[in-house]
């Protein structure tokens, strides 16, 4: 609150120097008026370009807390799939792909913390994949057994770029890390 007040007072001098400045050059209220509330205002703008350069960083999340958010978010996701009675083979896909998912999370997070792969990945768990699932949740049960073959299609797709990445996670093809990251990103992050 003391900042607050303290930005406000150097506010109002500001003005008011710039007022009565404004007044004794010119000698009418018009500009000084004019001055005044130019004043403040460059003033407001230069009191926050200072606060922004003085406040503290955002402290880095933990990545362990983090890779814990992700591995709970699947359980949570397994959970709901498993109250909604869904189809044996959509059950069957997605609970391979969350296995899959959690032993590849743990692996890349621990060997490629910041690397473009990982982030992607993280993507893929705490986003895309609940993308996928949480339309095909909301639907009456008749509705999902009609667009059963469309959930299946895209967790194919979405298990073979998961097969791919755990290939060049085991076999430290790291050059092709980047190439593989950038599809990934415009597959299914940025993707539709």
């Amino acid at each position: 609150m003391f900042r607050s007040t303290k930005k406000w007072i150097v506010l109002a001098l500001a003005g008011l120097l710039v007022a009565a400045l404004a007044y004794l050059f010119v000698q009418t209220v018009i500009a000084a008026a004019v001055g005044a509330v130019v004043a403040t205002l460059v003033t407001h703008a230069i009191l926050r370009l200072r606060e922004r350069k003085a406040a503290p960083a955002p402290s880095p999340a933990d990545p362990r807390e983090e890779l814990k958010g992700m591995l709970d978010g699947l359980v949570n996701l397994n959970i709901r799939i498993r109250e909604e009675a869904i189809a044996t083979d959509v059950l069957s896909r997605l609970e391979g792909i969350m296995d899959k998912l959690r032993g590849l999370l743990e692996d890349v997070n621990e060997r490629h913390p910041r690397h473009e792969l990982t982030w992607t990945l993280n993507q893929m768990a705490k986003q895309y994949l609940p993308k996928i699932t949480d339309p095909y949740l909301a639907l009456a049960p008749a509705d999902r057994e009609k667009s059963g073959n469309e959930i299946l299609r895209s967790l194919n797709g979405l298990e073979a770029e998961i097969d791919n990445v755990a290939d060049l996670v085991q076999n430290e093809k790291m050059g092709d890390f980047k190439a593989k990251a950038a599809f990934l990103r415009a597959r299914f992050v940025q993707g539709p």
